[in-house]
């Protein structure tokens, strides 16, 4: 029921254009664009919407004076994909575009690559602003089957779940010539596999720390599991921040304010502590 009021909302109020600010603050609300099912990001409990980009979207809303409608959106092929569909185009189908989008890898390299034919920049029609977060991959373990993960070679013998299509799959089922394929169990979601985790059917689970740690509940539980701080050889932390169209810059820097204050106020802090998940301040702001 609430993505179908929603999805009507969003039809009627829906632009060509990227909205002004004022034409925002005018309507009462702003339309932000969350990944479905994602939790601890943003996922749907007892009818109820909830998660770290939920309750973050909230604060932006209350930041500029509205409310704030949710833009479900599924996982495409790639990130182009999704900007394409939720921000600067629209949805294949009924067109539909958000203000924002949260949860956006935050890369500067991405946003500058170029069309090898037209030599155009690929992206041009996307800002990416305001990282929050830094998120890496990690591996958790079971610690009566290992208690410390020591090398990726421990799993010749130990088996470990990953979700399909993920760099850790990719890099698990490569690693050792193969050797370690017959032990890399796929999963269409990390849920599952940690369901698995915790039903003793798995040595371990690759997959986002932040994913790893709610689903776990791994501040509570660290005598049962033991979590990596990496995954060796895997570009394993990355920032994430928000996406806007290039001509909604002023948007962008609008949030860009107000993500600086919840960083200095602790506002995004106790968001993450809200879902037991660390914190961890963005990459590019400790390199300032």
């Amino acid at each position: 029921m609430i993505y179908k009021i929603t999805f009507l909302i969003l039809i009627l109020i829906s632009n060509i254009n990227a909205r002004t600010i004022e034409e925002i603050k005018e309507s009462g609300n702003i339309i932000i664009a969350i990944y479905e099912n994602f939790p601890p990001y943003s996922f749907i409990e007892d009818g109820v919407e909830k998660g770290i980009d939920i309750d973050l979207g909230k604060e932006i809303a209350s930041s500029l004076g509205v409310k704030p409608i949710w833009y479900w959106t599924g996982s495409d092929e790639n990130l182009e994909d999704d900007l394409r569909n939720v921000i600067w185009k629209g949805h294949i189908i009924h067109k539909t575009k958000a203000d924002v989008m949260l949860r956006v890898p935050y890369d500067y390299e991405f946003i500058r690559q170029k069309d090898k034919t037209t030599g155009a920049l690929s992206n041009e029609l996307v800002v990416m602003k305001a990282p929050y977060h830094a998120e890496n991959w990690v591996i958790a373990t079971d610690k009566s089957k290992i208690e410390k993960l020591n090398s990726l070679a421990q799993f010749k013998y130990n088996t470990v779940g990953v979700e399909l299509d993920t760099l850790p799959d990719a890099h698990l089922t490569s690693s050792f010539q193969g050797q370690l394929r017959p032990n890399v169990k796929h999963y269409v979601s990390i849920e599952t596999a940690i369901k698995d985790l915790k039903d003793k059917k798995l040595s371990a689970v690759a997959g986002l720390k932040s994913q790893l740690e709610y689903l776990l509940d791994f501040n509570k539980n660290q005598d049962k599991y033991f979590m990596s701080e990496k995954i060796d050889y895997v570009t394993s932390k990355w920032d994430i921040g928000i996406a806007v169209r290039h001509d909604f810059r002023a948007l962008g820097y609008k949030i860009e304010g107000f993500i600086d204050q919840y960083h200095k106020d602790d506002t995004l802090k106790n968001i993450f502590k809200k879902y037991n998940v660390t914190y961890e301040s963005p990459i590019v702001l400790k390199n300032n």
